[in-house]
């Protein structure tokens, strides 16, 4: 009798999915995660936009974009984002580090409503975003200044000091969510660890990291893994010197643009399985990290979604709502979107390991 692999396993679970079964487990959910992986150019905000519209079918979400290049905004509320004419995260997070004084304009809300510039979401649960912003680029340099800063005061309060700055997004988080009757924070990071992403890694809960099935990703990978495991990472050196105990868990691996034998249903091609392979055996040198034991039991795989998410990356329209066979004209090529059901379905399995 063959005994089943783990990726025999995650492969097996994609084959149920496509043929109508249930998710499996049931896993502790959250209040607050991040979308993080050191790399770019993966289709991670795309990703982090589909989610963030699946997410409010339900709950009432806050969404923080925390990437300098300020996608996730754009996608999210359009022409607000792009003119720059509300407040955003950069300020926000200034006001906390750099004091009251900061901020021009202190009675203007932070969160915009999504449906009010988004008309995607219209029937959504109640939806804000925190916009993000280029200055976030500078944002590093500010950060661990004040940290540098507060850590080599010969003061008693220096620990609560770092703790304050290190903890400045999550109050922030904490702040809208009471103000907004937010039920779920999806932040959506930057693929340099430094400053933003640092504040969201210690303000979340869980981690949802998208992989895509190459070679860089998985190093990417492991470099993420790396830095919340080891203790002589900047994250967790920053983190025992504020004597923070709490650190995210990850709750999901997305593996992304898997390639798919279309002669076999639903059969994953040999040069994916290789990577997904390759992603279990290292998420499993990290097992500690994961919100459960079995780390297999948190991959979702996902197609390359080809044209279908091109125009909902580009157009600001969730997968979901996307007709087969519609043409939209995106930086001036015609696309038609392509079968779609498979997607739809491997979203809402991605959905399961995030949201009950």
């Amino acid at each position: 009798m063959l005994i089943k692999t783990k990726l025999d396993n995650v492969l097996e679970r994609y084959v149920q999915l496509h043929n109508g079964a249930e998710f499996p487990f049931a896993f502790n959910t959250y209040k607050s995660y991040a979308v993080t992986n050191f790399r770019g150019g993966i289709g991670k905000t795309t990703l982090s936009f589909n989610l963030a519209y699946e997410l409010s079918k339900k709950n009432r979400m806050l969404f923080i974009d925390l990437c300098p290049q300020k996608n996730f905004s754009e996608l999210l509320i359009k022409k607000e984002a792009k003119e720059g004419l509300h407040r955003n995260i950069h300020g926000g997070l200034l006001g906390k580090i750099m004091g009251t004084a900061w901020e021009t304009a202190p009675d203007e809300p932070l969160s915009i409503r999504v449906r009010d510039c988004n008309s995607e979401f219209q029937g959504t649960k109640v939806c804000h975003a925190i916009p993000g912003s280029s200055e976030l680029f500078l944002f590093p340099s500010t950060l661990y200044t004040q940290l540098n800063q507060f850590y080599s005061m010969n003061h008693s309060n220096k620990t609560k000091a770092v703790a304050n700055l290190l903890r400045s997004l999550e109050d922030i988080v904490n702040e809208e969510m009471k103000d907004l009757k937010t039920e779920v924070v999806l932040m959506d990071t930057s693929p340099f660890f430094g400053g933003a992403t640092h504040l969201a890694w210690s303000a979340a809960e869980a981690l949802i990291i998208p992989v895509r099935v190459d070679e860089q990703s998985l190093f990417a990978l492991e470099l993420t893994l790396k830095m919340l495991h080891d203790d002589s990472s900047d994250f967790n050196i920053w983190r025992q010197r504020a004597e923070i105990e709490r650190k995210p868990k990850v709750q999901a691996i997305l593996m992304t643009h898997c390639g798919w034998n279309r002669r076999a249903n639903y059969s994953i091609d040999s040069t994916s399985k290789m990577f997904i392979e390759r992603a279990i055996e290292i998420c499993d040198r990290y097992a500690g990290c994961f919100s459960t034991d079995e780390p297999s039991n948190h991959f979702a795989l996902l197609s390359d979604f080809q044209s279908t998410g091109k125009i909902s990356g580009s157009l600001a329209i969730p997968i979901t709502k996307l007709s087969p066979g519609k043409f939209y004209t995106v930086e001036h090529r015609r696309l038609q979107v392509n079968e779609s059901e498979r997607y739809h379905k491997e979203l809402n399995y991605a959905m399961s390991l995030i949201s009950s």
